[in-house]
């Protein structure tokens, strides 16, 4: 069900906690004249309607670089290439080369 905005048309008179009131009701109900609180008149409101990011919007290579994050796509056989981030990261990677500089530094034992 929808959620519907009414604002108190007499704004010197403070009936309820706030001078708006959300209401759920259907869509075929009619519009609410008075308050379903205090009884006041109320008129009903434009509201803002909220939009929803989709995960398309939350992981799109400019919401990835605008958040520090890098983003690499397979090239194949290993090799990895940035689509994504900041300018002082790798342009590409390559697995094997990472793997040698690990056993290099002593960061592959087990």
């Amino acid at each position: 069900m929808p959620t519907y905005e009414y604002k108190h048309i007499q704004t010197f008179i403070k009936p309820c906690i706030t001078e708006v009131v959300e209401v759920f009701h259907s869509m075929n109900a009619s519009d609410l004249t008075h308050c379903p609180y205090c009884g006041f008149p109320v008129s009903k409101q434009i509201s803002k309607l909220n939009k929803i990011k989709s995960e398309r919007d939350t992981l799109s290579d400019k919401n990835i670089s605008s958040k520090g994050f890098t983003k690499y796509v397979k090239a194949g056989d290993g090799k990895y290439e940035k689509v994504a981030g900041s300018d002082d990261a790798p342009k590409t990677l390559d697995r094997s080369v990472m793997q040698a500089n690990m056993k290099a530094s002593g960061m592959d034992e087990e």
